[in-house]
């Protein structure tokens, strides 16, 4: 009987264990609700920047570079965040702009591609492509 009592009282304090343990972890995430959507968030932003950051760098062919901008026209039709891209000294978005930069781009030619970022972790807002 005494070692009945005893597994008694040894399974409850496991259970009241495990509730507290339980209580601990729901308040450090209720403290911190926004973890979850600021992991998604970043990913979402690396997923977005990987499509135009294969494209940087110097000494890129001119083909890389027309190819980046026809991928750039695709995203400024179909996305809410906007890529600008410098060429020539100009700033340029609107698609007929960039059909036309990119049509002046020579193949034959080698151009610096470069990126610039929202802040420190975030979307591509620009590119710049000089010769």
């Amino acid at each position: 009987m005494e070692n009945a009592s005893k597994a008694l009282i040894i399974a409850g304090a496991i259970l009241i264990s495990i509730v507290l343990v339980s209580v601990g972890v729901l308040v450090v995430n209720s403290l911190n609700p926004d973890e979850g959507i600021d992991e998604m968030e970043r990913q979402q932003i690396a997923t977005f920047n990987s499509k135009i950051e294969g494209s940087t760098g110097n000494n890129k062919q001119g083909t890389v570079a027309r190819q980046l901008i026809s991928t750039i026209i695709s995203n400024n039709s179909t996305s809410d965040y906007q890529i600008t891209v410098n060429f020539g000294g100009k700033d340029l978005s609107s698609s007929s702009d960039l059909s036309t930069a990119r049509n002046s781009i020579s193949t034959t030619k080698r151009y610096n591609i470069t990126a610039s970022y929202e802040g420190e972790g975030g979307r591509i807002n620009s590119v710049t492509i000089t010769e």
